[in-house]
């Protein structure tokens, strides 16, 4: 629930519509009460027109396993949220590589291609990445990670900051432990390239303020 209610501050991206005051403003009504002596005073707006859309990449698999329930209750939480225009899940292991996976269970074929996905996924959508981003070196370095063919996978990373200029990183492991657990060379590359924040309701929250910046 408090995921679900983090993800409602995305709607501060929708546009008003031209119409009545119908729709309810928790923020202005509880200031109103607030100096109105604690005696109840609504406060409507103008509706909004949805126009949020969400690209949730997930890397699964692997030493995600151990977070699985905690990024299913994101997951939960954000299909659930009914706050966004279009949303948009797919999954990676470890890294991104030639394909996107259309389900948790990364199988060759359940795939698209991954510039697929940046040609027709326009640069409004905002990108979240969650993943502990802990890699053998080679996974993010070496061209095509274990596979070794297509680009250099750092490259794929830096491809999706230039298409989409809303992108954060979630990560389930401890911020303290960022910069000495296994994958701490990784983890602290991928930081450099997108805003990284912890896995919990207080990071989600930083990171959707990130995301609010405009």
């Amino acid at each position: 629930r408090q995921f679900q209610m983090a993800f409602r501050k995305l709607r501060q991206f929708s546009s008003k519509v031209e119409a009545q005051k119908t729709e309810l403003d928790i923020d202005a009504t509880i200031d109103e009460t607030c100096e109105n002596a604690g005696m109840l005073k609504l406060v409507f707006d103008k509706p909004r027109k949805n126009t949020v859309k969400v690209l949730l990449l997930i890397d699964s698999d692997g030493s995600m396993l151990m977070y699985s329930k905690l990024c299913n209750r994101l997951f939960q939480a954000v299909s659930q949220a009914n706050h966004f225009k279009d949303l948009k899940v797919y999954y990676f292991h470890n890294c991104i590589y030639d394909h996107l996976y259309t389900t948790p269970y990364c199988k060759r074929g359940e795939w698209v291609e991954t510039d697929w996905v940046l040609r027709n996924l326009d640069s409004e959508y905002k990108v979240i990445f969650v993943g502990d981003a802990a890699m053998a070196p080679s996974e993010l370095y070496k061209k095509g990670g274990n596979s070794f063919i297509g680009l250099w996978n750092e490259d794929w990373l830096k491809k999706f900051k230039r298409r989409y200029k809303k992108c954060i990183w979630l990560n389930p492991i401890e911020k303290i432990s960022w910069d000495w657990t296994y994958g701490s060379k990784t983890i602290n590359a991928i930081k450099d390239v997108f805003p990284m924040f912890e896995l919990t309701l207080d990071g989600l929250e930083a990171g959707i303020k990130k995301l609010l910046v405009r």
